[in-house]
């Protein structure tokens, strides 16, 4: 599988960093996931993460109510003081999202429509995309500020970070992952966050194939 970030984004966010995680895993323990996954607000520089998402996200012409995943994530524990479970992989990298402050996402690799995905501006303005939870309703991507993930020509994650598709959706009866790492910190703290993922499903399933790989300015594509 390809992975590629096109180079406008990089020369406009030289910060950024894409932590990729390609896993596949059998014989899950989920009440054994459950125990390890605490929610506490305690990240240092909350106010530094959600400034500087909040600005990539007045960039790309984002309307309020449009918030990076990790924010988004931070706000529903300050309200109810926990996540509700959804599955082993998106509890397990909700938990490292909201532990490192990094948005994260991931997809089930069987139902990406391509081998390829590409974080771009929204060229193909006008493509439909159908959000993840609204099966059968579709949104138009009308601005090309716009940032998305898209496998080859469709896209399956709006601005940024903010809204995955039905169609690479995670569930129950899901083994085969790609995880994303999207963050604007550094280096370390993107490989401590991508180091305790691994460990967490080591722990709690059986790996049976794994690849990581990092994608920045220094390094605009991989094959994973």
């Amino acid at each position: 599988m390809k992975i590629s970030i096109e180079d406008k984004i990089l020369e406009k966010y030289p910060k950024y960093k894409m932590g990729l995680i390609k896993i596949k895993v059998e014989n899950t323990n989920y009440e054994k996931l459950q125990a390890k996954v605490k929610y506490e607000n305690t990240i240092a520089d909350k106010e530094h993460i959600t400034k500087e998402w909040l600005e990539v996200f007045h960039d790309m012409n984002a309307s309020e109510k449009r918030l990076p995943s990790v924010v988004a994530l931070w706000n529903i524990i300050e309200r109810f003081g926990e996540l509700k479970p959804i599955n082993y992989f998106v509890d397990s990298y909700n938990y490292i999202s909201v532990k490192h402050g990094i948005p994260m996402g991931g997809y089930d690799i069987t139902k990406l429509p391509y081998e390829e995905l590409t974080l771009k501006y929204a060229v193909c303005v006008g493509v439909k995309f159908e959000p993840m939870g609204l099966s059968g309703q579709l949104e138009k991507i009308k601005d090309p500020a716009e940032i998305c993930y898209y496998s080859k020509d469709i896209p399956v994650c709006r601005y940024w970070n903010n809204k995955d598709s039905e169609i690479t959706k995670i569930d129950e009866n899901t083994t085969k992952v790609l995880i994303m790492f999207d963050t604007l910190g550094g280096l370390e703290e993107l490989k401590c966050a991508m180091d305790e993922f691994i460990e967490i499903i080591k722990s709690t399933s059986n790996v049976i194939e794994l690849k990581c790989e990092i994608l920045s300015k220094e390094k605009l594509n991989c094959e994973i």
